[in-house]
């Protein structure tokens, strides 16, 4: 055995001996590698950094001023920052961010390429983000390739073209990268609409060349809508002339009242869509649903229903509640840009002690109501009809109960209400319900032509 291994010991050495200076020359080589590999990689890390300073210096994709107070880098080409400013050229604040990452591409470093495929991930923990869009939800403050800014001024012709628009339907699709915000507060606002988001965590895989993949969760969500929760996923179709949406909606505790259209609700709803359609203009079609909807003189509950939004205007066709013991049909159109609305109920087999607090009254009632404003002419209505079968007050049976109603502020007004008897009718022609307690106006008895007041 000991003979075998003195053997082979031997054959290396004279093989060592033979091929000597191949092997020096072979480990001379690697070191020579793994040398340059490091410097390169040293060399890699300071321009993965310059980049960031380059970008920064001409101003060529985020006009204004970005400041930074550390920015340290791997060979690898990821670039981390703290306290990261971005102001635009009047001074507002677009982005304010403690901590954050950003990767590279090393091939864009080498050959001195900065534009938007450079960075090919984002990450940020914490911090503010301000986004402006246009009408065509293009974003604002990103310059594009024509010579126009992004906030729609003209560049003086001494100013080096923009590399990139990164998002909107002018987009020449050159932007792909993942992004990761944790817990990252977000401003969002365009000529109609402003938005307050916290708590934002967001995973997105950006490809304005192919297929965008979003998957957002938020917190309190609050400015032209105000809710407690968002969940939005789904896709971005870049592929198309226009993109196109493929994505799901959930709102948690949305308050209808900070839509601005004229409704007076605080309830909470909830909702559950789908958004297709092209960028600018999506097309969402989803269910709503709240456990109490209160108005004055009404209290609806367990309300659910679907609706469609375009353009602008929101249509609930088939909407249904419970109120007064009984169920209600309900449709309505709401404008939110022209800050106007409408809605038509039907309500059916409703209870009239329950409407009228009364226990004593028994019967059951249908009802037609209408309701609407119009924020821009200053107009609001409310108003309605209600027709019951037969039953009783008391121990008073009656045949029918009718009239209308419309409301006033807080009061909700009735008028022309006739109690029809086998013997004749008894009208009262004006009674309220203020605060849930009922306050009567005269009462007169009609039999056979002639009238006599009973109260």
């Amino acid at each position: 055995m000991e003979e075998k291994k003195a053997g082979g010991q031997k054959k290396i050495v004279i093989l060592y001996k033979k091929h000597r200076r191949a092997a020096v020359k072979i480990f001379v080589i690697l070191v020579a590698a793994v040398v340059c590999f490091y410097g390169m990689c040293i060399f890699l890390s300071y321009k993965a950094a310059d980049i960031f300073n380059t970008v920064v210096a001409k101003r060529e994709l985020f006009p204004g001023t970005v400041t930074v107070e550390r920015l340290s880098a791997t060979p690898l080409g990821k670039v981390s920052f703290e306290n990261l400013v971005w102001k635009d050229t009047e001074g507002r604040l677009l982005a304010d961010i403690p901590a954050g990452s950003f990767k590279v591409s090393l091939w864009d470093v080498v050959w001195r390429r900065i534009g938007t495929t450079t960075v090919t991930e984002f990450t940020i923990d914490q911090g503010y983000i301000h986004l402006i869009f246009d009408d065509n939800m293009e974003l604002l403050y990103v310059n594009d390739l024509s010579g126009k800014m992004g906030n729609g001024e003209k560049r003086g012709s001494g100013e080096k073209a923009a590399l990139s628009r990164i998002t909107g339907l002018k987009g020449n699709k050159k932007f792909n990268c993942h992004i990761r915000f944790r817990d990252v507060k977000i401003e969002a606002e365009s000529p109609d609409r402003h938005f307050f988001i916290d708590n934002v965590d967001l995973r997105a895989d950006i490809h304005t060349g192919g297929i965008t993949q979003l998957d957002l969760s938020a917190g309190h969500f609050r400015g032209t809508v105000e809710a407690e929760e968002l969940n939005l996923g789904g896709t971005l179709d870049f592929t198309k002339e226009i993109p196109q949406y493929n994505m799901y909606l959930s709102i948690k505790n949305c308050n209808p009242k900070s839509l601005g259209v004229g409704i007076h609700i605080d309830n909470k709803a909830s909702v559950y869509a789908n958004i297709k359609g092209a960028l600018p203009s999506p097309v969402i079609d989803g269910t709503l649903s709240m456990d109490n909807l209160n108005m004055p003189g009404l209290k609806f509950t367990n309300v659910k229903g679907g609706f469609h939004y375009q353009d602008g205007k929101l249509r609930a066709p088939q909407v249904k509640a419970e109120v007064f013991g009984g169920t209600v049909d309900a449709s309505g159109q709401f404008d939110l840009d022209g800050k106007s609305y409408h809605a038509d109920i039907a309500g059916q087999k409703l209870k009239g002690s329950v409407a009228a607090h009364d226990l004593m009254l028994r019967c059951e009632v249908d009802m037609e109501l209408h309701m609407g404003e119009d924020r821009k002419n200053n107009t609001r209505y409310i108003y309605g009809s209600f027709c019951s079968g037969s039953g009783q007050y008391h121990f008073l049976p009656f045949n029918k109960i009718s009239g209308s109603f419309e409301q006033d502020g807080q009061t909700l007004n009735f008028k022309d209400v006739i109690i029809s008897f086998a013997m004749g009718d008894v009208t009262a022609e004006k009674f309220s319900i203020v605060h849930g307690k009922v306050h009567m106006g005269p009462i007169y008895v009609d039999n056979g032509g002639s009238r006599s007041r009973l109260l």
